[in-house]
Order: structure tokens, then sequence, then C-alpha cells
């Protein structure tokens, strides 16, 4: 499950596009990001919040999109200008470590583990989705999705990777865009006072824990920041900008890495978009449609399909089934993918494997894959309502990975080489976005944290 193309190699140093054509041709790596971004954040946790509090959270939707992409570019600008995975990069700061490894990252390990649990109601919903449209049982259903991931990434090419999410993430966007088209001819179209009570800058009351999970679930989300330079080193911008040159590099080669670090931004932006558009089409359907319902348990995505069926009747809900399947097997395979590269990536820096023995590596690779497909298969066979589990995950990954992960960044993007450090614009949007990151969980986390007796009461009479 792994390529060699994951060490940037000697070899592959290539001038960057100039024309915007030739930048476009090149973007990748924010796709399969976006394989994973658009997923149950958008499928179960949007709608399902919409249900809950109609237009009301639309500012915190579109927030929790737009703002983390000047973080994912300074991720991404470091590793890339340094050749470093995520881990080394943390790894590169300063401050307190265990096993040559940074506090920071492990913390981060073990908060990332915790918020698989979304992966769990992931792969439990896509089978209840099987079961809703071809008659499978729930089980049999996991175990299909369980042997398709595996199969599928057992190669582990990244351009296989990238056309499979590519196909995928372009069936659900036509898929949620129609949707958007027909609700606006139908009895639930959104109207323009929806809109405006959709940016009041409010919170309802009980809001708390549906703030938290959206941030943890919707846009390039921490976990999805951190698989970035993976996919950034595996799509060859690192080789292509060429092995950073010690202690002076050339002019040559900061003209390539300022170049490669355009197409970055490129590929990040589009992602950014593409996340921003799908999942506020999510929110505002949802909200339209399923309001003041209860959405969840093992139908939880034929709930949602409701947005379809009772807009256009039950033809619809082929279009709906399709695009919810490639959301949610998409994110399955992207985050299976990256939780391999991680695992071997914690690894190495704990000491046990040399990131470039490719053969350790590679073997590494595939067995933190099949340890959490299999313990997320485990979970299908007991789980009813998943959407409890995809809420929790996604609500560890907002209060504890996300200010974690925003730490190390701010700290990676004052320590780029001065000639391809941000300017002084990028520098005031970073820190306004951390600012609005941190004082919104940190406005939401006292309630979150006084019903977290109802949080753990869910998942334990699941």
């Amino acid at each position: 499950m792994e390529t060699r193309e994951t060490t940037a190699s000697r070899e592959g140093v290539r001038e960057p596009p100039s024309r915007l054509s030739g930048v476009l041709a090149q973007i990748g790596p924010g796709l399969v990001v976006t394989g994973s971004v658009i997923g149950s954040g958008e499928l179960i946790n949007t709608p399902k919040r919409a249900a809950e509090f109609g237009f009301a959270l639309l500012w915190i939707v579109i927030l929790s999109c737009v703002i983390k992409w000047w973080l994912q570019v300074e991720l991404g600008r470091y590793c890339l200008t340094n050749n470093l995975t995520t881990v080394q990069a943390i790894n590169s700061l300063p401050g307190p470590r265990w096993r040559k490894t940074h506090v920071i990252a492990l913390l981060y390990g073990v908060g990332y583990v915790f918020s698989m649990a979304t992966l769990g109601g992931i792969l439990t919903a896509t089978a209840g989705l099987l079961r809703d449209t071809l008659g499978w049982d729930v089980r049999v259903g996991a175990v299909l999705l369980y042997a398709a991931t595996i199969f599928l990434l057992y190669g582990g090419l990244y351009r296989t990777l990238e056309t499979a999410v590519t196909v995928l993430v372009a069936g659900f966007s036509l898929s949620v865009l129609i949707c958007l088209a027909l609700v606006q001819a139908s009895p639930y179209a959104v109207s323009a006072s929806q809109i405006v009570e959709g940016f009041s800058l409010r919170l309802p009351p009980g809001a708390g824990y549906a703030v938290i999970s959206l941030i943890g679930a919707l846009g390039t989300t921490a976990n999805e920041m951190f698989m970035y330079p993976y996919w950034l080193l595996e799509g060859g911008y690192a080789r292509h900008v060429g092995d950073p040159e010690r202690p002076s590099p050339s002019d040559g080669w900061y003209a390539r890495a300022r170049g490669w670090l355009h197409v970055m931004k490129v590929d990040a932006f589009c992602a950014t978009a593409l996340a921003t558009v799908v999942t506020m089409g999510y929110f505002l359907v949802g909200a339209a449609v399923l309001g003041g319902r209860d959405v969840g348990g093992l139908d939880v995505v034929k709930d949602v399909s409701r947005i379809y069926t009772e807009t256009y009747g039950a033809w619809s809900l082929v279009v709906f089934m399709v695009g919810g399947f490639c959301t949610l097997f998409s994110t399955l395979v992207v985050v299976a993918a990256a939780t391999g590269r991680m695992g071997a990536d914690f690894t190495a820096s704990l000491g046990f494997i040399r990131w470039d023995d490719d053969t350790a590596r590679v073997r590494v690779i595939r067995a933190f894959t099949l340890l959490f497909m299999t313990i997320w298969l485990g979970m299908a066979f007991f789980m009813t309502r998943p959407e409890n589990y995809v809420a929790f995950g996604q609500a560890v990954n907002g209060l504890i990975n996300t200010p974690l992960l925003m730490v190390a960044i701010v700290m990676m993007a004052f320590r780029v080489d001065r000639r391809l450090r941000m300017g002084p614009l990028a520098a005031f949007f970073l820190l306004v976005s951390v600012a609005l990151l941190a004082s919104t969980l940190a406005g939401s986390a006292p309630e979150m944290l006084a019903n977290m007796g109802k949080v753990f009461a869910g998942l334990r009479n699941d």
C-alpha cells in the first residue's frame, strides 16, 4: 500500500508550470484530500445538525471550510520546502519529546486514534446504504466494503488512488449540485430570509457539541491537514523541487520552490473551494428538507435521502444513493490509505524502523492499514447508531487535534526560509484564522464538556 514515490528522490527535478493550464494539470494532492474532506461530515453530520438547528449554523459551516486554507498552505509550505513528512516536520520544532518524537506529535497520535471512531461509523453507514439499495445484510456489506478497500489500496500506487478518488469526488459533487437545483424548484426552496438567518453569527442553545463536531468535520480538518504532506510528497512536488540544498540553496532551487509552492496553493484552493460549495449544498438542502426531524440509526443515509425523495419522488433516490456511496466510500479509502502512512511515520519517528527503508516502510503501512480497517469492521458488527460515532470522532478532531496542529503550524510558518516565507498579508490571515478557530472552540467547549455524559451514553447505548 505504498509507492516508491513517497521519498523524494535525487532524480525527477522539474521546472514548475508557468501557465494556469499547466498548473491545473498538476493539481492532485488536494483532490485526494477532498475525497476525505467531503465525507461523513457533509453527508451525515451536516444534514443532522441542519435538521436539529435549521439554518442558524450556516456561518459555522462556511467558517469551518474556508478558514483552514491558510493553515493547510503553511503546513504544506514547510513540508514541501524541507522535504519532510508531517511527523518529521513537527519533530523539527523546539519542545519536549519522547524517543525523539515531539510531544505535540505524540498527543496528536492519541487524539487521532480516538477520532477514528468516525470511520467505524462511516463503514457502518455505507453498509447500511448497501442494505437499503441492494438488500444486503449490514455485516455482509461491511465485509465487502472492507475487502474492496483493501483490494484498491493493495497496489499502493498514488496515481491509482488519485484517479479513483477523482471519479468519486466528481460523482458526489455532481449529485449534491443536482440536489440543490432540484430543491430550489420545490416547496422546500431556500429563501433569502433563511440565508440571512444563517449569517446571524449566533449559536442556538445546546449547539456547543454540534459546533465543535462541525469544526472537526468540515473543510480541511486537522486530520486531513495532517495527511496533506503525504500526498504532496507522493504527488512528486518535493521531488520536482529537488532535495533542499544545504547550507546555501541556489537561486535555481529557490525559483523551483516558489513555483511549486504556487502550484500547491492552487491545489489547496481548489480543494477548499470544492469542499465549501459541496458542504454548503448539503447543509442548505438538509436544513430546508429535514428541519425538525430525527435523523439517525442504520438508516441515517436513507433518512438524509428524504432531501431527494420528498422533493422529486422515489426515482431521485438513485441519484442520492450513488452520490452518497461515492461520498462515504471515498472517505473510507483515503483515510485508510493515510492512516497507514501516518502509522509508518510515527513508527519511524519512534525509532522502530528507518523511514528511508522502503521495504520496512511498506510493511508497516500495510500493517497499520489492515489493523485500522479490521477495527472499523469489528465496530460495524455491533453498531446501530453510526451517526453518534461519526459525531464523536469529529468532536475529538475539533477539540483536541485542531488546537494541537494549529500550534505546530504557526511555529512552522515563522521558521520557513525567509525567501520562501509567507508575506505580511498571509501572516495576518493565518493569525486571524487561528484566533477565530480558537475562540470558537473555547466558546463552545464548556457546553460540550458539560454534555459529555449524554454523548457517552449515546455511544454505550448504541
